[in-house]
């Protein structure tokens, strides 16, 4: 059972090493977990076409990705070259999009009450990281 976890991982990873169009992305998530979906929403409410990927394995998904452990969320998201964890807000993940800086992606780790898909407070502070090229994570600014 395992290696056809693995084998469907591998195989869902070469498929969106496939080039995609800008702002497309595939977050992979827990099939029980509704704030994933959530968040889904949000980020199509927010311009992000969101293809959905269900998994048993986000482990995987988030080793593959390059999340170090510590800094995972409750889904992970590839888009545009870049690996996006957790209830990230869209106004930062579109920066982050823009700026195009040479790093793995941006976490928002755990799942913090306030976040996007997670009660939807806008005055709630949120510490999202980028995550850079080596793996070392650093704070990423809300502005």
């Amino acid at each position: 059972m395992k290696t056809l976890r693995t084998l469907g991982t591998a195989t869902l990873f070469s498929l969106t090493s496939l080039p995609v169009l800008a702002g497309t992305m595939t977050l992979y998530k827990d099939p029980n977990c509704g704030c994933c979906a959530a968040h889904a929403e949000y980020l199509r409410e927010n311009d992000f076409e969101v293809e959905i990927v269900e998994t048993y394995d986000l482990a995987t998904v988030n080793k593959e990705a390059g999340i170090p452990i510590g800094q995972q969320g409750c889904h992970t998201a590839l888009i545009d070259g870049y690996a996006v964890s957790g209830h990230v807000p869209a106004d930062i993940l579109s920066r982050f999009l823009a700026e195009k800086p040479k790093a793995i992606g941006l976490s928002l780790p755990g799942m913090p009450m306030g976040a996007p898909g997670m009660g939807d407070d806008p005055d709630v502070e949120l510490d999202v990281v980028m995550i850079d090229v080596e793996g070392m994570v650093l704070p990423y600014p809300a502005e």
